[in-house]
C-alpha cells in the first residue's frame, strides 16, 4: 500500500520530502481512512461509538 500510495506515485527531490510525505501518508492511512475491522468506521469514529456505550452501561452495574 505504501509504494502504491506514495512512492509510485511522486518523484522525490530530498530524502526530507520523503520523510515528511510518508509521514503524512502513514497517519492518513492509520487514522482518518475507514478500516474494514472497524465495521468501516475511522479509528476515531470507533473510539467516539466504543466510549459512549461504554459511559451509558455505566449506571448499569
Amino acid at each position: 500500500m505504501l509504494r502504491e500510495g506514495i512512492l509510485n506515485m511522486h518523484v522525490f527531490r530530498t530524502l526530507t520530502e520523503v520523510r515528511e510525505l510518508t509521514e503524512d501518508w502513514v497517519r492518513e492511512y492509520n487514522e482518518e481512512r475507514p478500516h474494514d475491522s472497524l465495521n468501516d468506521l475511522t479509528p476515531w469514529e470507533y473510539l467516539a461509538q466504543h466510549e459512549l456505550r461504554e459511559n451509558s452501561n455505566l449506571g448499569r452495574h
